[in-house]
């Protein structure tokens, strides 16, 4: 399995719900935030790589697969907040790295919205209603640390953009810092791996293995009810 931050920490969040997703394979309906995300980050991508404002808005509509929810008012508003500046850097840039130096260490992957030509600087779009700061989780870090592999960098500045508020949260993450966040995944990973290797040979222990975690979390996630079910008779 090749793991990403999302996939991580949906399985801190909630181990059943990995499970049931990634395990299982069960495809989850495409909410309004996740489909908002996608439709922005396209957008902003492509406004930065040269198309006019109201194309860049359509093709986020069209991202979004016009969701019932999303307005070309709205997306046009959090496109606008981007702070677009000339040469800002690569867009949605994909990295693909072992997460330590063992022959059977887990694989990483993901994308970031924006890093610059020398690896200074990465910047994370956010559609949130809700800001946070960056050091609450470790995406940003995470992130930093692939920059810093592939660019042989020792720091790294990081930098969440809440669009809805134009407001940032950044860090310089230096090598500690991105140090802890790989550990931290190779963690996660690893307790993964090991999870699914006792299911591969005990498929019945799938529920003790992959336990529910009720939490506010739960009323954004499809398999609530089957949850509450299995809670209730317990």
């Amino acid at each position: 399995m090749i793991f990403s931050f999302s996939r991580l920490s949906l399985y801190e969040s909630c181990p059943y719900r990995f499970y049931k997703k990634y395990i299982q394979g069960y495809e989850e309906p495409i909410t309004y935030p996740l489909a908002l995300g996608k439709g922005v980050h396209k957008a902003i991508e492509d406004k930065i790589n040269g198309v006019s404002h109201s194309e860049a808005v359509l093709n986020g509509i069209i991202e979004a697969d016009f969701h019932p929810e999303i307005t070309l008012e709205e997306m046009s508003d959090l496109v606008s907040h981007a702070p677009i500046k000339k040469n800002i850097g690569a867009t949605e840039v994909h990295f693909k790295l072992p997460l330590s130096e063992e022959e059977s260490a887990p694989m990483i992957q993901g994308y970031i919205d924006v890093v610059t030509a020398d690896g200074s600087k990465i910047v994370d779009w956010k559609t949130n209603r809700r800001r946070y700061d960056i050091l609450d989780n470790n995406q940003i870090g995470l992130y930093a640390w692939a920059i810093g592999q592939m660019k042989n960098r020792s720091t790294v500045e990081g930098n969440l953009y809440f669009l809805r508020f134009r407001k940032e949260s950044k860090h310089v993450f230096k090598q500690a810092d991105m140090e802890k966040s790989r550990q931290w995944a190779l963690g996660v990973a690893n307790a993964i791996t090991s999870k699914c290797e006792i299911l591969d040979l005990i498929p019945e222990e799938a529920g003790n293995l992959f336990l529910a975690t009720p939490s506010s979390n739960c009323r954004h996630c499809p398999f609530a009810i089957e949850c509450f079910r299995k809670f209730r008779r317990n």
